[in-house]
């Protein structure tokens, strides 16, 4: 298997907009990307290495667009972005710094996933694919300038890709304008396939593990219901402050209203800093400065609400169901993961697979974050890399 750069051209079809993009698209000989494009970024100091141009199939002109227009200081952007707070505003841009970033089409409907890793991915390592929550997106919660969870997990040897549900950061929404549960299951699906092609992991004839899944709050919903649905699709399952709660039923939508029922969901909330900053509660776990830098990258990346729909498809998360070897692991004083909770969770787990449970102590909701996250990072690392029993099947 060897890499070759290669120029092309290829046409997306998005929302009523046809774009032309042209750039270097990295391929690995045997192992193609799914249709998938990565673009490797640069928005401080402009050296990207693509340019765009981008055609409006409702124009009569044939002119275009330079990429430059629509990104930071000429780089280009890559397709998925296209449509989201990355490229309309530099600052939310500017968060993208040490990351590669890639357009993934979506199984079924073929939407754009953006999915991030750090420049300059090296495939020898152990894979793992970050989900975020129910509120902030992937660049605030796992690469905040210098408490980048991911830059920390490359550092421990693994090598982390983090996705953007629909509607959240640098995804943009799809026709529907909602996040529903069971389609950001697909979509990791979707994902978890392609760094193992990405990684060798499909065709190689050695029994070799698949990527490892970690979800946090919600996240963490979202990929339980990944293992018990596709568990082939991943080596372990890190379920990190996980909100699951046995005695939680969430009510379905009804059939039938009176009016337009689509009113009140369509609208727009915007997301507010008090709430980008509610998940410290612990005094000295994080000082004001770091909290204020994840509020403020937290709503240039997600400004307004992603608007989630049909929540009664987590009533299908079991435990009993979850048969990959599993970390349950959330701080001592997370008030979104109660240990009494926890306890349930990671005792109900399925047998016959490795299982673990971590209690972090003086820490809440964001541990990752936290002054203590060398403990978190620590206990993932070490659960990642050690432990054979369950989930090595390549699907």
């Amino acid at each position: 298997m060897f890499s070759v750069q290669r120029l092309f051209i290829k046409r997306f079809q998005l929302a009523r907009h046809s774009y032309i993009a042209t750039g270097r698209l990295t391929v690995n000989e045997g192992h193609p990307f799914r249709g998938a494009v990565a673009w490797r970024k640069d928005y401080l100091d402009g050296s990207g290495s693509s340019s765009a141009r981008y055609l409006s199939s409702s124009s009569s002109s044939s002119s275009s667009r330079s990429m430059s227009s629509m990104s930071t200081n000429n780089s280009t952007i890559a397709p998925s972005l296209i449509g989201t707070p990355f490229a309309s505003n530099p600052e939310a841009a500017r968060l993208l710094d040490g990351l590669d970033v890639h357009s993934i089409p979506a199984d079924g409907d073929g939407h754009l996933l953006t999915v991030y890793s750090k420049a300059g991915e090296e495939m020898k390592k152990r894979p793992i694919v970050l989900l975020h929550g129910r509120t902030w997106s992937s660049v605030p919660v796992y690469h905040l300038s210098d408490r980048s969870i991911m830059e920390a997990f490359r550092a421990a040897d693994l090598e982390p890709y983090a996705i953007d549900f629909r509607g959240f950061g640098g995804t943009a929404r799809d026709i529907t304008g909602k996040v529903v549960p069971h389609r950001c299951v697909n979509d990791t699906e979707t994902v978890l396939k392609w760094v193992a092609e990405r990684h060798g992991l499909r065709d190689h004839k050695e029994k070799l593990e698949m990527p490892a899944l970690l979800g946090w709050s919600q996240g963490a919903l979202v990929a339980q219901l990944v293992a018990q649905k596709s568990p082939r699709l991943l080596s372990k399952l890190i379920l990190y402050g996980s909100i699951y709660d046995p005695l939680v039923r969430y009510p379905r939508a009804p059939l039938y209203t009176k009016g337009n029922a689509n009113d009140k969901a369509d609208s727009v909330i915007q997301n507010e800093y008090d709430a980008a900053i509610e998940d410290f509660t612990i005094e000295g776990s994080i000082a004001p400065e770091q909290a204020d830098s994840f509020a403020e990258a937290a709503l240039l990346t997600d400004p307004e609400k992603a608007m989630w729909t049909r929540l009664d498809e987590f009533n299908n998360c079991d435990p009993a169901r979850v048969n990959v070897p599993t970390l349950v692991i959330a701080g001592d004083q997370d008030p979104y993961a109660p240990l009494r909770v926890q306890a349930e969770l990671f005792t109900n787990l399925g047998r016959g697979a490795d299982r673990s449970w971590s209690i972090i102590a003086d820490a809440d909701h964001a541990v990752h974050l936290l002054e203590g996250r060398g403990r978190f990072l620590e206990i993932v690392t070490n659960f990642v890399e050690n432990g054979v029993k369950g989930g090595t099947t390549p699907f």
